[in-house]
């Protein structure tokens, strides 16, 4: 049921509307009559789109702020000349309140809100807006006053000299009799409009509601159209025909590239994620039983600390010694292959500790029963496809959405992994993605997907064997019915001196960290892997939605799909995975969520968050740009990740300038030249000049101390052949891509790397 504020305000328009009419009937002017009826009609079709696609609250709000707003430059413009210029209205419009013509105030917010959508549709390639940032809102409102202004274009010069519905003081102006103070002033006034309520509402997480259909969004578009074919048909003077095809038609047309892509992706359904927060509380305890148990069966019971607060080093020194010996057998792990049969090199390898990852490997290395071969092989085209820009998402949306999670975070930052080894997080995080993308990675013995995959579990086990100085399960069950407690299950920090010399390795770090398991579950849990998953497979497909390039339902599916198959043999159970984009966003969001209400003191995400971005910054050799990473993980992220991870200061204004300029002009081209060529796309031709970069100098340059292993280089290198062209794109923007990495190249990179690299 409506609102009874929704419902006194519906009735006070209409008989306001009904008194305008007669009104208007009374002056026995047809053009008046008309005029006064369309006005109203905009005006409620209008009024009733926003409470529709904002809420009743939210509209009513909007309309208020633009009749108001509106009213008052009139009234001023028309008293005593403020904003537009001297002027005064006739009898033509209709009843006037004050000076103004009632219709009036009513066309400010009919076209405000028209423009405020078609604007959004451009942007966002939604109706409403997804950002909240100050820099958004002064831009975004920028854009649809400059909307507002270019209808005012062609229905000034007709409104004066055809209708004669006002009379202007001053007639020798800058356009068929209009001065440059009149433009200015329909700028600046609808300006104020959209800021005023884009700031009002900036706390609330606007959204389509589930009772908006996709062709709603079609109605101010319609309107605005519906203007310029007006202009078009009976424009005055003559020249205004022409003009207004191109000033209104091209935003209009972007506008419906942006609805097209929205009306490809969302639903009118807000999704709910299938995971009660029960489910995940529980996932918090619960780790990787197979992977778990091959750990603490070769290393064995830890010697804690004495009394004295000294642990028994030389017990310690056999602990660090199988697990180096754990690690030297990952490079016997390179195919998919060589873990079948697999057995140790060398003959001096403890029989404990081959008979255990024999058995490790045994039961891990099979694909999920309910693996769909297709789904993967279509998941491994699409990574190709989009080879240079998926480098470019992994470092600018997933790897910074992955260390939003608090207690993710701060087990890298134990280890040093980011801070002080942000390559070697990097690059073995590619050495994950790379073999499990690239071509039979899942499903080949030639491939090395679930090879690495296994070595990768193993990593996690280890980390949480070590920092919780024993078996999850086992320190689980000592802590018995008091999970979530938090004076319970506290593992201390060790003493500096109750570690070897060489305690700067990342390992001995985790050993004497220190956890607090009934307040934050085991480190690696199941919860903080599904989220893992969501920022490689989710994430990903959001932030090609984001830049326009958004894959079709069946393709989306079939890339989550694959993901799912890598963490089914990552340990992840599977009612923790999602099958669709709906699912996905909810349970991501869930989870972020959840993260962020358990922050930690001191905060290490802004640290990472940093580290990362400079890392990127490093490789970029202009200045103009090398704010760039920071300026797109902001975009295809968000502001509250920005924030959580430090990255959200301020950024000089040529950058940002450049930044945002080239987004605008960017969705404005391909929405254009998608209607007629549908795979053009300036974003993936400039996300792939970026992830060229990024991986021949963080991935890829052999020079650097962490080094991919050999064999993964010489895939990723015939891999690399295979992006050297882009065959969605047209021949010149290939050759345009390959002359601005030849650039960039010879000014980053030494020349023996260059060579290497084009060889």
């Amino acid at each position: 049921m409506k609102s009874s504020l929704t419902r006194w305000s519906v009735i006070g328009y209409l008989l306001f509307s009904a008194f305008l009419i007669v009104m208007a009937w009374r002056t026995h002017s047809e053009t008046t009559i008309a005029i006064v009826a369309s006005s109203v009609l905009m005006f409620a079709m209008c009024w009733a789109n926003a409470t529709h696609l904002l809420g009743a609250k939210t509209a009513l709000k909007f309309m208020l702020i633009a009749v108001s707003f509106g009213w008052f430059a009139e009234q001023m413009g028309s008293s005593r000349g403020w904003f537009f210029g001297s002027y005064v209205y006739t009898d033509v419009l209709g009843w006037r309140l004050g000076d103004v013509p009632a219709v009036i105030p009513l066309m400010w917010f009919a076209l405000t809100y028209s423009c405020y959508v078609i604007s959004n549709l451009i942007v966002w390639r939604t109706p409403v807006d997804t950002k909240s940032s100050y820099s958004n809102i002064l831009f975004m409102s920028f854009l649809a006053a400059m909307l507002v202004t270019a209808f005012d274009l062609g229905a000034d010069p007709y409104m004066v000299y055809k209708l004669k519905a006002w009379i202007m003081t001053k007639t020798d102006g800058w356009w068929f009799g209009e001065t440059i103070q009149g433009f200015f002033g329909w700028v600046f006034v609808s300006l104020m409009i959209l800021l005023t309520f884009r700031l009002s509402t900036q706390d609330l997480r606007l959204q389509a509601g589930s009772t908006y259909g996709k062709r709603d969004a079609l109605l101010p578009m319609g309107l605005y159209a519906s203007a310029m074919v007006f202009q078009l048909l009976v424009g005055y003077p003559v020249e205004i025909r022409s003009m207004t095809v191109f000033v209104m038609g091209i935003p209009l047309l972007c506008a419906w590239a942006g609805w097209r892509q929205w009306n490809n992706h969302e639903t009118n359904i807000v999704p709910v994620s299938k995971i009660s927060e029960a489910q995940l509380d529980q996932s918090q305890y619960q780790a990787d039983p197979l992977a778990d148990t091959t750990i603490a069966n070769i290393v064995g019971p830890w010697a804690l600390p004495s009394a004295s607060g000294m642990a028994h080093l030389a017990s310690h020194a056999m602990q660090w010694r199988k697990i180096g010996i754990v690690n030297q057998q990952f490079d016997q792990w390179q195919t998919n292959a060589s873990i079948q049969h697999w057995a140790p090199a060398d003959s001096s390898t403890p029989a404990e500790i081959t008979q255990a990852l024999q058995t490790y490997l045994a039961n891990g290395q099979a694909l999920p029963v309910w693996a769909d071969l297709a789904k993967i092989r279509r998941a491994e085209t699409l990574f190709i496809d989009y080879g240079m820009l998926s480098c470019t998402l992994l470092f600018c949306s997933s790897l910074p959405e992955c260390y939003v999670i608090p207690d993710l975070s701060a087990v890298l930052h134990v280890a040093g992994q980011l801070e002080k080894h942000t390559e070697y997080r990097i690059r073995s995080t590619a050495a994950m993605i790379f073999p499990v993308m690239m071509k039979d990675g899942l499903t080949s013995p030639d491939g090395s997907g679930i090879a690495q995959i296994l070595k990768v579990r193993l990593i996690h086990a280890t980390i949480r064997n070590l920092i919780l100085h024993g078996k999850p399960e086992d320190v689980v069950s000592a802590l018995g019915n008091r999970q979530n407690d938090k004076d319970a299950g506290i593992i201390p920090p060790l003493a500096a001196n109750a570690l070897p010399e060489t305690s700067n390795n990342m390992y001995q770090a985790l050993f004497a960290h220190g956890w607090k398991l009934g307040e934050d579950g085991l480190p690696c849990n199941q919860e903080e892997l599904a989220y893992t998953l969501l920022t490689f497979g989710y994430v990903f497909l959001r932030s090609l939605r984001r830049l326009g390039l958004g894959l079709s339902q069946d393709d989306e599916i079939a890339y989550l799909h694959s993901w799912n198959v890598v963490g089914h043999i990552l340990g992840i159970q599977r009612e923790l995975m999602a099958d669709d984009m709906e699912q996905a966003e909810a349970m991501f969001a869930q989870m972020q969520a959840r993260g962020r209400a358990d922050p930690i003191s001191p905060d290490p995400r802004p640290g990472l968050g940093v580290a990362l971005m400079a890392t990127m910054e490093s490789v970029i050799p202009f200045r103009v740009i090398k704010a760039f990473p920071v300026l797109m993980t902001r975009y295809l992220c968000g502001s509250a990740t920005a924030q959580d991870l430090g990255i959200d200061q301020r950024v000089g204004l040529l950058p940002k300038t450049v930044f945002s300029l080239f987004m605008l002009i960017t969705a404005a081209i391909d929405g254009m030249v998608r209607l007629v060529l549908p795979e053009f796309s300036i974003s993936r031709f400039i996300t792939r000049v970026l992830g060229t970069q990024f991986i021949s100098d963080i991935l890829m340059d052999q020079t650097r101390p962490l080094k991919l292993p050999e064999h993964l280089l010489s895939n990723v290198n015939t891999m690399m052949s295979g992006w050297s062209s882009d065959p969605k794109a047209p021949g010149w923007m290939n050759s345009l891509e390959t002359k601005i990495a030849e650039v960039i190249e010879k000014k980053s990179i030494p020349d023996e790397n260059l060579s290497r690299i084009k060889n």
